[in-house]
Protein backbone atom coordinates (compact mmCIF):
# COMPACT_ATOMS: atom_id res chain seq x y z
CA UNK A 1 0.00 0.00 0.00
CA UNK A 2 1.82 3.00 -0.97
CA UNK A 3 0.89 6.74 -1.75
CA UNK A 4 0.36 7.23 -5.20
CA UNK A 5 -3.55 6.67 -4.67
CA UNK A 6 -5.17 8.78 -7.62
CA UNK A 7 -7.24 10.68 -5.02
CA UNK A 8 -4.88 14.50 -4.75
CA UNK A 9 -5.03 14.56 -8.74
CA UNK A 10 -6.93 17.39 -10.13
CA UNK A 11 -8.53 14.49 -12.76
CA UNK A 12 -10.21 12.15 -9.50
CA UNK A 13 -11.36 15.56 -7.74
CA UNK A 14 -12.99 16.96 -10.78
CA UNK A 15 -14.48 13.69 -11.96
CA UNK A 16 -15.65 12.89 -8.60
CA UNK A 17 -17.39 16.56 -7.98
CA UNK A 18 -19.26 15.93 -11.59
CA UNK A 19 -19.96 12.73 -10.71
CA UNK A 20 -21.67 14.03 -7.53
CA UNK A 21 -23.72 16.54 -9.83
CA UNK A 22 -24.85 14.50 -12.17
CA UNK A 23 -26.10 11.69 -9.95
CA UNK A 24 -28.08 13.95 -7.49
CA UNK A 25 -29.61 16.16 -10.37
CA UNK A 26 -30.53 12.99 -11.97
CA UNK A 27 -32.95 10.16 -11.59
CA UNK A 28 -34.12 6.64 -12.71
CA UNK A 29 -32.58 4.94 -14.72
CA UNK A 30 -30.73 7.99 -16.39
CA UNK A 31 -29.44 8.20 -13.10
CA UNK A 32 -27.93 4.88 -12.89
CA UNK A 33 -26.18 5.08 -16.16
CA UNK A 34 -25.24 8.75 -15.46
CA UNK A 35 -23.48 6.52 -12.08
CA UNK A 36 -21.92 3.65 -14.23
CA UNK A 37 -20.39 5.77 -16.64
CA UNK A 38 -17.90 7.51 -14.41
CA UNK A 39 -17.17 4.45 -12.66
CA UNK A 40 -16.13 3.23 -15.55
CA UNK A 41 -14.45 6.63 -16.82
CA UNK A 42 -12.88 6.19 -13.40
CA UNK A 43 -11.58 2.52 -14.08
CA UNK A 44 -10.75 2.92 -17.47
CA UNK A 45 -8.34 6.23 -17.01
CA UNK A 46 -7.12 6.19 -14.18
CA UNK A 47 -6.72 2.86 -11.93
CA UNK A 48 -6.90 0.38 -14.24
CA UNK A 49 -6.19 0.82 -17.84
CA UNK A 50 -8.40 -0.62 -20.84
CA UNK A 51 -7.35 -3.77 -20.77
CA UNK A 52 -7.68 -3.92 -16.86
CA UNK A 53 -11.18 -2.68 -17.10
CA UNK A 54 -11.87 -5.27 -19.49
CA UNK A 55 -11.23 -7.79 -17.18
CA UNK A 56 -12.65 -6.83 -14.26
CA UNK A 57 -16.00 -6.13 -16.25
CA UNK A 58 -15.66 -9.67 -17.43
CA UNK A 59 -15.45 -11.15 -13.89
CA UNK A 60 -17.84 -8.98 -12.31
CA UNK A 61 -20.50 -10.47 -15.01
CA UNK A 62 -19.34 -13.63 -14.32
CA UNK A 63 -19.97 -13.40 -10.93
CA UNK A 64 -23.57 -12.02 -12.39
CA UNK A 65 -24.17 -15.22 -13.83
CA UNK A 66 -23.09 -16.58 -10.43
CA UNK A 67 -25.90 -14.84 -8.75
CA UNK A 68 -28.33 -16.09 -11.10
CA UNK A 69 -27.42 -18.88 -10.81
CA UNK A 70 -27.62 -19.29 -7.14
CA UNK A 71 -31.24 -18.01 -6.80
CA UNK A 72 -32.08 -21.00 -8.55
CA UNK A 73 -30.06 -23.44 -7.98
CA UNK A 74 -29.68 -25.75 -4.37
CA UNK A 75 -26.67 -25.14 -2.42
CA UNK A 76 -24.28 -27.30 -4.99
CA UNK A 77 -24.63 -25.23 -7.54
CA UNK A 78 -23.41 -22.16 -5.08
CA UNK A 79 -20.96 -24.24 -4.31
CA UNK A 80 -19.32 -25.10 -7.06
CA UNK A 81 -19.89 -21.50 -9.02
CA UNK A 82 -18.36 -19.99 -6.12
CA UNK A 83 -15.19 -22.30 -6.08
CA UNK A 84 -15.02 -21.67 -9.97
CA UNK A 85 -14.71 -18.02 -9.11
CA UNK A 86 -12.22 -18.23 -6.64
CA UNK A 87 -9.95 -20.19 -8.95
CA UNK A 88 -10.62 -17.45 -11.98
CA UNK A 89 -9.44 -15.02 -9.03
CA UNK A 90 -6.76 -16.73 -8.07
CA UNK A 91 -5.51 -16.96 -11.82
CA UNK A 92 -5.67 -13.53 -12.60
CA UNK A 93 -3.96 -12.63 -8.99
CA UNK A 94 -0.95 -14.83 -10.23
CA UNK A 95 -0.66 -16.21 -6.71
CA UNK A 96 2.67 -17.74 -5.82
CA UNK A 97 1.66 -21.39 -5.52
CA UNK A 98 0.26 -21.72 -8.74
CA UNK A 99 4.15 -21.87 -9.70
CA UNK A 100 4.29 -24.94 -8.17
CA UNK A 101 1.12 -26.59 -9.63
CA UNK A 102 0.93 -25.49 -13.01
CA UNK A 103 3.28 -24.75 -15.96
CA UNK A 104 4.75 -20.71 -16.46
CA UNK A 105 3.38 -20.87 -19.63
CA UNK A 106 -0.31 -20.92 -18.26
CA UNK A 107 0.56 -18.20 -16.28
CA UNK A 108 0.25 -14.54 -16.51
CA UNK A 109 0.43 -11.81 -14.06
CA UNK A 110 -1.35 -9.01 -16.48
CA UNK A 111 -4.82 -9.71 -15.21
CA UNK A 112 -3.93 -8.63 -11.62
CA UNK A 113 -5.33 -5.81 -11.02
CA UNK A 114 -6.46 -2.98 -7.87
CA UNK A 115 -9.56 -4.08 -5.74
CA UNK A 116 -10.37 -7.60 -7.35
CA UNK A 117 -10.17 -8.77 -3.69
CA UNK A 118 -12.96 -6.66 -2.53
CA UNK A 119 -14.81 -7.44 -5.75
CA UNK A 120 -14.19 -11.19 -5.08
CA UNK A 121 -16.24 -10.74 -1.45
CA UNK A 122 -18.55 -8.13 -3.17
CA UNK A 123 -19.69 -10.96 -5.18
CA UNK A 124 -19.27 -13.89 -3.19
CA UNK A 125 -21.80 -11.71 -0.71
CA UNK A 126 -24.42 -11.29 -3.31
CA UNK A 127 -24.00 -14.80 -4.03
CA UNK A 128 -24.93 -16.36 -1.04
CA UNK A 129 -27.58 -13.59 0.23
CA UNK A 130 -29.40 -14.67 -3.38
CA UNK A 131 -29.34 -18.42 -2.39
CA UNK A 132 -30.51 -17.66 1.27
CA UNK A 133 -33.26 -15.48 -0.40
CA UNK A 134 -31.97 -12.88 1.71
CA UNK A 135 -30.80 -10.35 -1.05
CA UNK A 136 -33.91 -8.77 -1.85
CA UNK A 137 -34.46 -6.38 -4.80
CA UNK A 138 -31.75 -7.35 -7.44
CA UNK A 139 -31.20 -5.70 -10.74
CA UNK A 140 -28.17 -6.03 -13.17
CA UNK A 141 -27.45 -2.52 -13.42
CA UNK A 142 -27.17 -1.55 -9.48
CA UNK A 143 -24.88 -4.70 -9.65
CA UNK A 144 -22.80 -3.33 -11.61
CA UNK A 145 -22.11 -0.19 -10.16
CA UNK A 146 -22.41 -1.70 -6.50
CA UNK A 147 -19.25 -3.82 -8.23
CA UNK A 148 -17.59 -0.61 -9.66
CA UNK A 149 -18.43 1.87 -7.31
CA UNK A 150 -15.66 3.93 -7.51
CA UNK A 151 -15.46 5.56 -4.07
CA UNK A 152 -14.87 1.83 -2.80
CA UNK A 153 -13.66 0.23 -5.44
CA UNK A 154 -9.72 0.31 -4.16
CA UNK A 155 -9.72 -0.23 -1.09
CA UNK A 156 -13.17 -0.29 0.33
CA UNK A 157 -15.15 -0.66 2.80
CA UNK A 158 -16.89 -3.37 2.13
CA UNK A 159 -20.58 -2.48 1.35
CA UNK A 160 -23.30 -5.34 1.39
CA UNK A 161 -25.37 -4.90 -1.51
CA UNK A 162 -28.61 -4.37 0.58
CA UNK A 163 -26.81 -1.69 2.26
CA UNK A 164 -25.98 0.09 -1.00
CA UNK A 165 -29.58 -0.27 -2.61
CA UNK A 166 -31.30 0.74 0.32
CA UNK A 167 -29.63 3.90 0.36
CA UNK A 168 -29.77 4.38 -3.98
CA UNK A 169 -33.13 4.05 -4.00
CA UNK A 170 -33.93 6.31 -1.36
CA UNK A 171 -35.45 3.74 1.18
CA UNK A 172 -32.69 4.65 3.82
CA UNK A 173 -31.43 8.30 3.81
CA UNK A 174 -27.43 8.28 3.23
CA UNK A 175 -27.07 11.23 5.22
CA UNK A 176 -29.91 14.16 6.80
CA UNK A 177 -30.85 16.47 3.54
CA UNK A 178 -29.31 19.67 5.53
CA UNK A 179 -26.52 21.95 4.73
CA UNK A 180 -24.86 20.76 7.97
CA UNK A 181 -24.92 17.04 7.16
CA UNK A 182 -23.23 17.44 3.59
CA UNK A 183 -20.66 20.10 4.72
CA UNK A 184 -19.97 17.34 7.49
CA UNK A 185 -19.40 15.10 4.48
CA UNK A 186 -16.83 17.71 2.77
CA UNK A 187 -15.02 17.82 5.78
CA UNK A 188 -14.28 13.99 6.01
CA UNK A 189 -13.13 13.92 2.73
CA UNK A 190 -10.69 16.48 3.63
CA UNK A 191 -9.63 15.16 6.87
CA UNK A 192 -9.02 11.52 4.68
CA UNK A 193 -7.07 13.40 2.72
CA UNK A 194 -4.64 15.42 4.99
CA UNK A 195 -4.17 11.95 6.92
CA UNK A 196 -3.67 9.96 3.67
CA UNK A 197 -1.36 12.47 2.05
CA UNK A 198 0.25 14.60 5.12
CA UNK A 199 0.56 12.41 7.85
CA UNK A 200 1.04 9.14 6.09
CA UNK A 201 3.52 10.98 3.87
CA UNK A 202 5.40 12.54 6.72
CA UNK A 203 6.08 9.17 8.37
CA UNK A 204 6.27 7.16 4.94
CA UNK A 205 10.28 7.78 4.82
CA UNK A 206 10.65 6.50 8.55
CA UNK A 207 8.79 2.98 7.83
CA UNK A 208 9.94 -0.47 6.85
CA UNK A 209 10.53 -1.20 3.17
CA UNK A 210 10.83 -4.17 1.26
CA UNK A 211 14.17 -5.32 1.12
CA UNK A 212 15.19 -4.08 4.74
CA UNK A 213 17.91 -5.68 6.28
CA UNK A 214 16.51 -7.31 9.28
CA UNK A 215 19.73 -10.11 9.30
CA UNK A 216 22.16 -7.41 10.73
CA UNK A 217 20.99 -4.23 10.96
CA UNK A 218 20.00 -2.08 14.43
CA UNK A 219 17.60 -3.72 15.58
CA UNK A 220 16.43 -0.63 17.30
CA UNK A 221 16.17 1.05 14.03
CA UNK A 222 14.59 -1.72 12.43
CA UNK A 223 11.66 -1.19 15.94
CA UNK A 224 11.42 2.25 14.61
CA UNK A 225 10.41 1.21 11.10
CA UNK A 226 8.14 -1.68 12.20
CA UNK A 227 6.28 0.88 14.27
CA UNK A 228 6.31 3.43 11.64
CA UNK A 229 5.03 0.98 9.06
CA UNK A 230 1.86 0.53 11.54
CA UNK A 231 1.30 4.32 11.84
CA UNK A 232 1.53 4.61 7.98
CA UNK A 233 -0.84 1.79 7.15
CA UNK A 234 -3.53 2.99 9.05
CA UNK A 235 -3.23 6.93 7.92
CA UNK A 236 -2.71 5.67 4.40
CA UNK A 237 -5.95 3.23 4.93
CA UNK A 238 -8.07 5.23 7.12
CA UNK A 239 -7.66 8.33 5.10
CA UNK A 240 -8.77 6.31 2.07
CA UNK A 241 -12.13 5.16 3.76
CA UNK A 242 -12.68 8.52 4.88
CA UNK A 243 -12.79 9.94 1.41
CA UNK A 244 -14.78 6.97 0.33
CA UNK A 245 -17.22 7.23 3.31
CA UNK A 246 -17.25 11.24 2.23
CA UNK A 247 -17.94 11.29 -1.70
CA UNK A 248 -20.60 8.04 -0.73
CA UNK A 249 -22.31 10.47 1.70
CA UNK A 250 -22.42 13.07 -0.89
CA UNK A 251 -23.33 10.29 -4.25
CA UNK A 252 -26.19 8.77 -1.64
CA UNK A 253 -24.61 5.75 -1.30
CA UNK A 254 -22.45 5.95 1.79
CA UNK A 255 -20.20 2.74 3.44
CA UNK A 256 -20.07 1.68 6.76
CA UNK A 257 -17.39 2.99 8.54
CA UNK A 258 -14.05 0.30 8.62
CA UNK A 259 -12.14 2.05 11.96
CA UNK A 260 -12.58 2.67 15.20
CA UNK A 261 -9.56 3.23 17.03
CA UNK A 262 -7.84 0.43 16.49
CA UNK A 263 -4.51 1.39 18.37
CA UNK A 264 -7.06 1.63 21.73
CA UNK A 265 -7.67 -2.23 21.39
CA UNK A 266 -7.64 -4.20 24.83
CA UNK A 267 -7.35 -7.41 23.07
CA UNK A 268 -6.76 -9.23 19.35
CA UNK A 269 -10.57 -9.83 19.49
CA UNK A 270 -11.02 -6.19 20.21
CA UNK A 271 -8.84 -4.92 17.45
CA UNK A 272 -10.14 -7.28 14.39
CA UNK A 273 -13.84 -5.17 15.54
CA UNK A 274 -12.08 -2.10 15.32
CA UNK A 275 -9.47 -2.58 12.21
CA UNK A 276 -10.69 -3.19 8.92
CA UNK A 277 -14.21 -3.95 10.31
CA UNK A 278 -16.23 -4.34 7.33
CA UNK A 279 -13.81 -7.45 6.68
CA UNK A 280 -14.09 -8.81 9.93
CA UNK A 281 -17.81 -9.08 9.60
CA UNK A 282 -17.29 -10.48 6.11
CA UNK A 283 -15.30 -13.15 7.45
CA UNK A 284 -17.49 -13.58 10.66
CA UNK A 285 -20.85 -14.06 8.35
CA UNK A 286 -19.16 -15.91 5.41
CA UNK A 287 -16.27 -17.77 6.80
CA UNK A 288 -16.08 -18.04 10.83
CA UNK A 289 -19.81 -18.70 11.65
CA UNK A 290 -20.30 -21.62 9.01
CA UNK A 291 -16.87 -22.96 9.71
CA UNK A 292 -17.68 -23.52 13.26
CA UNK A 293 -20.62 -24.93 12.48
CA UNK A 294 -19.39 -27.46 10.63
CA UNK A 295 -16.88 -27.74 12.92
CA UNK A 296 -19.55 -27.92 15.99
CA UNK A 297 -21.42 -31.36 14.20
CA UNK A 298 -17.84 -33.63 13.84
CA UNK A 299 -17.12 -35.98 16.51
CA UNK A 300 -13.46 -34.98 16.57
CA UNK A 301 -14.81 -31.83 18.30
CA UNK A 302 -17.68 -33.07 20.00
CA UNK A 303 -17.38 -31.78 23.93
CA UNK A 304 -14.31 -29.71 23.00
CA UNK A 305 -16.20 -26.50 21.50
CA UNK A 306 -13.05 -24.07 22.48
CA UNK A 307 -11.14 -26.24 20.12
CA UNK A 308 -13.62 -25.92 17.79
CA UNK A 309 -13.42 -22.75 17.77
CA UNK A 310 -10.44 -22.07 17.70
CA UNK A 311 -9.81 -24.39 14.15
CA UNK A 312 -12.51 -21.63 12.80
CA UNK A 313 -10.32 -18.66 13.85
CA UNK A 314 -7.53 -20.63 12.13
CA UNK A 315 -9.13 -21.33 8.95
CA UNK A 316 -10.52 -17.20 8.79
CA UNK A 317 -7.29 -15.30 9.50
CA UNK A 318 -5.57 -17.74 6.75
CA UNK A 319 -8.43 -16.92 4.37
CA UNK A 320 -7.81 -13.40 5.63
CA UNK A 321 -4.04 -13.70 5.07
CA UNK A 322 -4.57 -14.50 1.46
CA UNK A 323 -7.11 -12.40 0.57
CA UNK A 324 -5.07 -9.54 1.53
CA UNK A 325 -2.02 -11.04 -1.00
CA UNK A 326 -0.62 -13.40 -3.09
CA UNK A 327 2.61 -14.44 -1.24
CA UNK A 328 3.92 -16.65 1.89
CA UNK A 329 4.10 -13.91 3.69
CA UNK A 330 0.39 -13.06 3.47
CA UNK A 331 0.07 -16.29 4.54
CA UNK A 332 2.05 -16.22 7.83
CA UNK A 333 0.19 -12.84 8.71
CA UNK A 334 -2.60 -14.70 8.65
CA UNK A 335 -1.46 -17.46 10.61
CA UNK A 336 0.09 -14.88 13.00
CA UNK A 337 -3.26 -13.25 13.72
CA UNK A 338 -4.96 -16.51 14.08
CA UNK A 339 -2.27 -17.59 16.48
CA UNK A 340 -3.20 -14.30 18.51
CA UNK A 341 -7.04 -15.16 17.84
CA UNK A 342 -6.48 -18.49 19.06
CA UNK A 343 -4.42 -17.45 22.35
CA UNK A 344 -6.72 -14.59 23.26
CA UNK A 345 -9.28 -17.29 23.11
CA UNK A 346 -7.97 -20.03 25.12
CA UNK A 347 -6.88 -17.20 27.82
CA UNK A 348 -10.56 -15.87 27.74
CA UNK A 349 -12.07 -19.08 28.43
CA UNK A 350 -9.80 -20.61 30.92
CA UNK A 351 -10.46 -16.86 32.94
CA UNK A 352 -14.26 -17.38 32.11
CA UNK A 353 -14.02 -21.01 33.89
CA UNK A 354 -11.78 -19.92 37.11
CA UNK A 355 -13.40 -16.61 37.60
CA UNK A 356 -16.97 -16.64 36.30
CA UNK A 357 -18.31 -13.29 33.80
CA UNK A 358 -18.71 -10.84 36.31
CA UNK A 359 -15.43 -10.97 38.25
CA UNK A 360 -13.53 -10.91 34.93
CA UNK A 361 -15.34 -8.25 33.48
CA UNK A 362 -14.77 -6.26 36.98
CA UNK A 363 -11.32 -7.19 36.38
CA UNK A 364 -10.83 -6.02 33.11
CA UNK A 365 -12.64 -2.28 33.97
CA UNK A 366 -9.32 -1.90 35.79
CA UNK A 367 -7.22 1.28 34.54
CA UNK A 368 -4.01 -0.99 34.33
CA UNK A 369 -5.46 -4.12 32.90
CA UNK A 370 -7.19 -1.51 30.24
CA UNK A 371 -4.07 -0.14 29.88
CA UNK A 372 -1.35 -3.31 29.79
CA UNK A 373 -4.10 -4.78 27.50
CA UNK A 374 -3.71 -1.92 24.81
CA UNK A 375 0.09 -2.30 25.09
CA UNK A 376 0.36 -5.90 24.38
CA UNK A 377 -2.39 -5.71 21.39
CA UNK A 378 -0.90 -2.55 19.89
CA UNK A 379 2.72 -4.47 19.82
CA UNK A 380 1.41 -7.79 18.78
CA UNK A 381 -0.61 -6.28 16.14
CA UNK A 382 2.02 -4.19 14.74
CA UNK A 383 4.81 -6.94 15.31
CA UNK A 384 2.26 -9.04 13.37
CA UNK A 385 2.08 -6.47 10.12
CA UNK A 386 5.70 -7.35 9.78
CA UNK A 387 4.72 -10.31 7.27
CA UNK A 388 2.54 -7.59 5.53
CA UNK A 389 5.52 -5.60 4.43
CA UNK A 390 8.36 -7.64 4.62
CA UNK A 391 7.86 -11.24 3.02
CA UNK A 392 7.99 -14.41 4.84
CA UNK A 393 11.90 -14.59 4.80
CA UNK A 394 12.76 -11.19 6.21
CA UNK A 395 9.82 -11.12 8.77
CA UNK A 396 10.59 -14.84 10.25
CA UNK A 397 14.25 -13.18 10.38
CA UNK A 398 13.33 -10.68 12.23
CA UNK A 399 11.63 -12.56 14.67
CA UNK A 400 14.05 -14.94 15.57
CA UNK A 401 16.29 -11.55 16.33
CA UNK A 402 13.60 -10.70 18.83
CA UNK A 403 14.34 -14.09 20.65
CA UNK A 404 15.66 -14.35 24.25
CA UNK A 405 19.03 -15.42 24.04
Amino acid sequence: MTNDLPLLSLEFLSLALVGVVLVVATSGKMRQAVFLAVNLVFLGTMLLGIRGTLSTIAFVLLGYLLVVAARQSKRWGLTVGASALVILFAYMRNYSFLHWVAPESLLTGVLATVGLSFLLFKILHVAIEAQSQTLGPFDFVSYLNYCLNFTTFMMGPIQRYQDYREQWTGEREAIPLTLEAHLDAVIRILFGLFRAFVLGAWIQPYMMVWGTNVASGSLGQILVQVYAFYFFLYFNFGGYCDVAIGLGSLLGVRPPENFNKPFLSRNISDFWLRQHRTLTLWLTDYVFTPSLKRNLRLSVFRGHSSLAVAASLMVTMLVSGLWHGTTVGFLLFGLAHGLLLVIYHLWDAWLIRRWGRPRLAQWRKQPLVIAGGIFLTFNATALAFVFFQLGAREGLQLFVRLLPR
